[in-house]
């Protein structure tokens, strides 16, 4: 009971100082995804000079975060001027399923007072222009992110030593094992991610460009930055492009539409995504879905991207003090134990 209040107190804590607790968390997981850059080119340089890994490691982080930025308003800002021009598809569209309400014998004069072309697209347009702008409104959490995440490479070879000396007392865990037990995870995590959205980017483009449908370029950047949302994030990605068919096909090239987008989620989700993290990044999927609600409540949006990498955290610690094994046996998809302790303790690629 104690420990279940502690955990209460915990979550609770880090919701009402999401302001501060969610960058950090954010900047210790980019900081661990860089490291390997500081310390390749820092180990090259003299002492004095090896700020320069400390530099290119911030250098790739500001470029990556700008393409995020500008990726996302750029999709939302295409959206909301072109949503628009497809006023009168979508008209055409509410008008054949009135019909076919009006066929099943259903009232049609109340749907069609509550739904309406106008009534949908000036919501749309309204969300996805203030999307745009909201994202540039984060530029100060990102700042803050940045600070800290260069603090921590600056201290880093210090924060070993001191995590080395914890570890030297009788009976604690090996504190320097579990570090780079997440990195490794965590980097291997973000590199397949990476991955598989820019494959997901360039086959839903293409497939849009196959159609001839518009938004080519803003389907393949919203389905290459929402991947590292999971589920919801694949989601909404694959829902632009079939929206957009049913706008600008017939229903039954609109059903082909939707039915390559679900066999491209398919194959990349079930069969590419699995064999490219391997079974040491294995987590139930019911626990990743509850775990996006559960850090999206906590955190927001910095949530959402860093619910899978929290959740591996857990595990990952969870899996090396033998009395929380089950909760990371829960955590995982692993039958039991002894495939656990397999599988999460040893690095990934092993």
């Amino acid at each position: 009971m104690l420990g279940l209040l502690v955990a209460i107190a915990a979550v609770l804590a880090l919701r009402a100082t999401a302001w501060f607790t969610g960058p950090l968390a954010f900047a210790f997981f980019v900081a661990l995804a860089v490291w390997p850059i500081d310390a390749a080119i820092g180990a090259r340089l003299p002492r004095g000079l090896r700020w320069l890994g400390h530099l290119a490691a911030m250098l790739v982080i500001l470029l990556v975060f700008a393409a995020f930025l500008i990726g996302i308003s750029y999709a939302g800002q295409r959206l909301a001027i072109g949503l628009p021009e497809h006023r009168e598809a979508l008209v055409a569209l509410l008008e054949r399923l009135a019909a076919f309400v009006e066929r099943l014998g259903l009232p049609i004069d109340s749907l069609r007072n509550v739904v309406s072309a106008d009534r949908l697209i000036e919501p749309a347009v309204g969300f996805l222009s203030w999307l745009a702008n909201a994202v540039w409104q984060t530029a100060g959490v990102l700042t803050l992110a940045l600070f800290l995440i260069l603090f921590m490479l600056v201290e880093a070879p210090v924060l070993r030593r001191k995590v080395a000396a914890v570890t030297t007392w009788r009976g604690s865990v090996d504190c320097r094992h579990v570090l780079v037990d997440v990195a490794g995870r965590v980097r291997r995590y973000l590199l397949v991610r990476a991955f598989l959205g820019l494959l997901t980017g360039i086959l839903y483009a293409a497939w849009a460009w196959w159609w001839d449908l518009p938004f080519v370029i803003v389907m393949g950047t919203l389905a290459f930055l929402l991947n590292f949302i999971p589920t919801v994030g694949s989601i909404i990605a694959g829902a632009v492009p079939m929206a957009v068919a049913v706008l600008r096909l017939d229903p039954a090239s609109a059903a082909i539409v939707a039915g390559g987008i679900l066999v491209i989620e398919q194959v990349l989700g079930n069969y590419v995504d699995p064999r490219l993290l391997g079974r040491q990044m294995s987590l139930s999927g019911l626990v990743v879905l509850v775990a996006l609600m559960f850090w999206t409540w906590v955190w927001g949006l910095i949530g959402a991207l860093l619910a899978v990498p929290m959740t591996l955290l857990i595990m990952v610690v969870a899996a090396h003090v033998p009395a929380l094994r089950p909760i990371a046996l829960f955590l995982s998809d692993a039958p039991d134990i002894d495939e656990l302790r397999r599988n999460s303790l040893r690095a990934p690629g092993e």
